[in-house]
């Protein structure tokens, strides 16, 4: 018997896409790592997995799935085939989570689960996914234009995944890229801001002196260094103000225009500072030591 963890994303938004024909999900199969892949499982068991994933009522039918498989990730698993123990080491989370930061999808852990196979491959069972503490759906600041992968897309995931096995993030960089993952899971923009601006704090902070001062000059630089326009100091120094300011309950469409182009723009600096830190060694060393951090993206007090 072996098994495979997989997350399933639903082909939900590709009806009348023109995308789908311009630029077109990644052909499956596509291997990223010696153990992962994207492909599309078996139909009927990704039904089985729907079901179990949706919730039910009684005496109610369940509601009727109005969407399929557009392609899984999926891990295969060496070792004891035991069920109940979808992804223990985090790892297919962690490529789930890298793909986001490459383009946000709506991919989430909401059709997750351990397949076991008999040993002429049949399926013997589906356990779903046992997620504990954090939510399993996603959200996103926009509808997306284009909510899958390309092979291009596919073809760099499989890299940093790749510089990610040979080279541990930093400390700092590694809470960074959690707290971005707890943001797109999160619903009301009042959490998911503080989330978003701890993660860059998290990054740029040295000491406990000058919080905001280090927030605003140092991510306003790396924005400029990210080549990502309109995240000056003055916007830095708005987003780390509005971490205590917005009303509770507000929803992300909620916010005020300027509002969301200031949040946006921590979105892209965060995933483009995570990205640049996983592919660039130095980057990555001036993230990971406190001294050079500070000669690279220094502060005028």
């Amino acid at each position: 018997m072996y098994c495979r963890d997989v997350v399933v994303h639903t082909n939900a938004n590709t009806f009348s896409n023109p995308k789908m024909d311009s630029e077109p999900p990644v052909a499956t199969p596509y291997q990223l790592a010696a153990d992962m892949s994207i492909l599309r499982i078996e139909a009927e068991t990704c039904r089985t997995i729907f079901d179990l994933s949706e919730p039910s009522y009684q005496g109610l039918p369940k509601p009727v799935v109005q969407f399929a498989q557009l392609y899984s990730f999926v891990r295969e698993i060496t070792g004891p085939a035991v069920p109940f123990e979808w992804d223990k080491d985090g790892r297919l989370q962690t490529c789930v989570a890298v793909s986001r930061l490459l383009l946000p999808t709506t991919i989430s852990l909401r059709y997750a689960a351990r397949i076991r196979y008999n040993t002429d491959k049949s399926i013997s069972d589906v356990s779903p996914a046992d997620i504990r503490g954090v939510a399993i759906d996603t959200f996103l600041s926009d509808q997306p234009k284009r909510d899958w992968l390309t092979n291009t897309e596919a073809d760099r995931l499989k890299h940093v995944i790749g510089r990610m096995d040979a080279k541990p993030l930093p400390p700092r960089a590694n809470r960074a890229f959690w707290y971005h993952e707890y943001a797109v899971r999160t619903y009301y923009v009042e959490l998911r801001w503080v989330y978003i601006a701890t993660a860059l704090e998290s990054l740029v902070h040295i000491g406990r002196e000058l919080s905001g001062l280090q927030f605003r000059e140092r991510v306003s630089q790396m924005a400029a260094e990210l080549g990502i326009k309109h995240f000056g100091p003055a916007e830095a120094k708005q987003a780390y103000h509005m971490r205590s300011q917005l009303a509770h309950g507000q929803q992300l469409g909620g916010l005020a225009m300027a509002d969301r182009q200031i949040y946006d723009a921590m979105e892209s600096v965060l995933r483009g500072a995570l990205l640049r830190c996983i592919e660039d060694d130095a980057f990555a060393d001036a993230l990971g030591d406190d001294q050079k951090l500070r000669k690279r993206w220094p502060v005028c007090v």
